[in-house]
């Protein structure tokens, strides 16, 4: 009975004990055994964009179910953002006032159950001032003329790598503000119009920072713009050359030869101060001498006011050129008699005459410079006459004139050393284009003994603004003492009270005396153009580059010093300069 007992005991306390451990595993694992957790739907695919004192969050909403909201934490900030959007979409978040730093936020999603989703950790930063300060705008490094325009050329958008656009600003020709953008994948752009050495302002916008999520604007930069390939050609050196198959542009007393060229671009209602065709001759063509060698680069043509008077306005023309007239004759206005002829066309523009009483096109740069223009008419508004108040002329690269020796010879004036002593013969040889001395005193000028300062006069018979003047001397190895070594060029445009006093005076070959003050010239009207020292001693000929605005026909030489200080001799010039008018 005593074992029993004590059995029983035994028993009753591992019965207690194995009640006693499994109250207390329980009470380990109660906390996990009230049921499942549900997790919501999770954003897909976060990335984080910087912005300036801001930052993007984005992410898929493929996987979102019954989300409604997300919640993103960082730091000690907690925000909010309401689910919207479709399925599938990217979804944006942005997290405004931020330092500029970066930041590791915590981001989960919500469904309106209060569960919550999986969190997810991302990495990502915000932009501010220092990063702003940092970057460089997009750099000018220079314009380019081509055959295209005038180009704007930046460095490359590595050397501004978060440069997204650079917008130009810029005055044009005709006043008005023009703007253009550069994008981050373009380096040059094209200048429309441009004033020369006007303002072009630069402003630069950036992207804050990779994938930047803000547009963000640098100080603007200012340069000066560059001036043009081209300019204006002077209008006093232009005139209308007639020649067969032209128009003279004369209908109901026009006088164009007066009015085309004058600046005045302004109609007045009255024909005179135009250039107006004779009914019924469309097609036609006239002829414009420009005056110098250029490449035509613009023409800008004025009519009548399109508003009062438009019915004869062009509305289709041509533009052909040559360097001169030999052999340029056409017996019609016809294109393939130009072609024939020699003419190139350089240009044809469609205009729209019936609306405008002004236009101007570029004119692509040809190889082959021209100085003569066929000015061609297709149509005008009714067809049945064109008129024009004004054309003006273009020109890059312009080269002078040479002028033709036939037009020149020496005018006699009762003061002038005429030259033509030892047996020279100077109207007959100093123009011939033999520029080499043949060993005798009868191919040139020769001014006699005791000469030395003297002057003659030249008549170029033609009006023009003289560039260049070359003269041809003595072989210096066969005598250079008659060779000058100092020179003035005087011009004028007329000999009216040009004389200079005392009368010129020689004895056999040699002179007894005449003017030797520059004084006397200059009293006299004569305008003094250009002086220089020649090496006479040495050289054979010399070029004298010359800068003058005036037109002049008649140019006075004089011989300051000479290399042994007698004589002088010259044995052939020649002349080039702006212009070929006809006085």
């Amino acid at each position: 009975m005593y074992t029993l007992r004590i059995k029983i005991l035994l028993f009753v306390g591992l019965l207690t004990n194995l009640f006693y451990s499994c109250d207390d595993m329980d009470s380990i694992h109660r906390e996990y055994l009230n049921g499942e957790i549900i997790y919501s739907g999770k954003l897909d695919t976060l990335n984080v964009r910087p912005g300036y004192k801001r930052a993007q969050i984005e992410g898929y909403t493929k996987f979102l179910g019954n989300s409604n909201k997300v919640i993103v934490q960082f730091d000690d900030r907690s925000e909010e953002f309401v689910i919207t959007g479709n399925e599938g979409e990217i979804m944006s978040m942005i997290i405004e006032n931020l330092e500029e730093s970066s930041y590791e936020f915590d981001v989960q999603s919500q469904d309106k159950n209060g569960n919550f989703s999986v969190l997810q950790k991302v990495a990502g930063s915000a932009v501010g001032d220092i990063f702003v300060s940092d970057q460089d705008p997009r750099k000018l490094i220079d314009f380019t003329n081509t055959n295209d325009g005038t180009f704007a050329n930046f460095l490359g958008n590595s050397d501004s790598q978060y440069v997204i656009f650079t917008i130009l600003n810029y005055e044009q020709e005709n006043g008005k503000t023009y703007n253009d953008t550069l994008f981050f994948e373009q380096n040059k752009i094209k200048l429309i119009d441009f004033k020369p050495l006007g303002l072009l302002k630069t402003k630069s916008s950036i992207q804050s920072g990779l994938n930047g999520v803000d547009t963000i604007p640098l100080y603007e930069v200012n340069y000066t713009l560059p001036s043009l390939p081209y300019s204006e050609l002077s209008k006093d050196i232009i005139q209308i050359v007639q020649m067969p198959s032209d128009i003279t542009g004369e209908y109901q007393s026009a006088n164009p030869n007066k009015y085309l060229f004058d600046g005045d671009s302004k109609w007045y209602d009255d024909n005179e101060k135009t250039f107006l065709s004779e009914p019924g001759q469309i097609p036609h063509h006239f002829t414009i001498d420009l005056g110098v060698k250029t490449t035509l680069r613009k023409v800008k043509i004025d009519m009548p006011d399109h508003i009062l008077f438009n019915k004869n306005n062009i509305t289709s023309l041509q533009i052909w050129g040559r360097e001169d007239l030999n052999n340029a004759q056409t017996n019609s206005s016809d294109e393939n008699d130009f072609i024939n002829a020699g003419w190139k066309l350089l240009h044809q523009e469609n205009i729209d005459g019936e609306n405008l009483s002004s236009d101007s096109f570029i004119i692509q740069p040809s190889n082959r410079k021209v100085r003569y223009i066929r000015y061609r008419v297709i149509s005008t508004v009714e067809n049945i006459s064109s008129q024009l108040t004004e054309l003006t002329f273009y020109g890059q690269d312009n080269e002078p004139i040479t002028h033709d020796k036939s037009l020149h010879s020496i005018f006699p004036m009762q003061s002038d050393n005429p030259g033509n002593f030892y047996g020279a013969q100077p109207n007959q040889y100093l123009f011939d284009g033999n520029s080499l001395w043949s060993g005798s005193d009868q191919y040139g000028y020769h001014s006699g003994e005791n000469a030395v300062p003297g002057h003659f006069t030249i008549d170029l018979g033609i009006l023009t603004k003289l560039r260049r003047v070359m003269m041809s001397f003595r072989d210096p190895n066969n005598y250079s003492g008659n060779n000058p070594t100092e020179i003035e060029i005087w011009g004028r445009s007329n000999l009216n009270d040009a004389e200079i006093l005392p009368k010129f005076l020689s004895s056999g070959n040699n002179v007894i005396s005449q003017p030797t003050s520059s004084q006397s010239l200059e009293n006299a009207g004569w305008k003094l153009i250009k002086t220089e020292n020649i090496n006479g001693a040495s050289v054979q000929s010399h070029e004298m580059n010359i800068e003058t605005n005036e037109l002049l026909r008649f140019y006075k030489i004089r011989y300051k010093k000479t290399a042994a200080g007698s004589g002088c001799q010259f044995i052939e010039f020649s002349f080039s300069g702006n212009g070929a008018l006809n006085n």
